[in-house]
């Protein structure tokens, strides 16, 4: 019994430390997913005044956004402008490895503490080179 609360404890330990070393840093670049469709979309993101969310042909700034590596998964708010108005919305986003995220987007206040199939787009980035 005293071997599986070691491990149990270390291994969480060690999924604690492994989620607080992700930063902005890590998510710079174009993560792409492709749906059913064969439509592309996901994230360009260059620098942290340049975020892009993209849909096929279409490329939309980032107005502004916060995100919360504190958490595990990352909690990334962002707002998006267009001709029509402004949308909010919040997402979280998980590291599976240093080129593929796990990602779910949500449309009003609600935001789930971890992945859910019953609210929001959730979506598998991968990391384009």
């Amino acid at each position: 019994m005293k071997e599986i609360f070691t491990f149990l404890l270390v291994l969480m330990c060690s999924t604690f430390t492994w989620s607080q070393g992700r930063s902005f840093q890590n998510l710079v670049g174009k993560w792409e997913a492709v749906d059913s469709e064969n439509q592309s979309g996901g994230l360009e993101i260059l620098d942290s005044q340049q975020i892009f969310l993209v849909y096929g042909k279409e490329r939309k700034p980032v107005a502004s956004c916060q995100f919360d590596f504190a958490k595990s998964p990352c909690w990334f708010d962002f707002t998006i402008k267009d001709s029509t108005g402004s949308m909010a919305l919040k997402s979280i986003l998980l590291f599976v490895n240093d080129d593929l995220i796990q990602w779910q987007v949500f449309e009003g206040d609600a935001r789930p503490a971890h992945f859910t199939e019953g609210a929001g787009q959730m979506v598998y980035l991968r990391r384009k080179r």
